[in-house]
């Protein structure tokens, strides 16, 4: 859902699902959008694996997936 959260946004704030998304290609399209190449992603993080989870996270796999360390 975070993905979407300035979509989300910029709907409830316009009323329109599309202008965002007009707006975001405007704003690459202009010329000024320039992407930081060596910006820093962190590390693959797999949300989907339990296990993964349970390991990275311990506290909150433990409220939302039932699971225990």
């Amino acid at each position: 859902m975070l993905n979407y959260a300035a979509s989300v946004a910029f709907e409830r704030a316009t009323g329109d699902a599309d202008a965002f998304h007009e707006a975001q290609a405007r704003f690459v399209d202009s010329g000024a959008y320039q992407p930081d190449e060596e910006a820093d992603l962190g590390e693959a993080f797999d949300f989907d694996d339990d296990k993964h989870m349970s390991r990275r996270l311990p506290r909150l796999a433990a409220m939302f997936l039932g699971t225990r360390r």
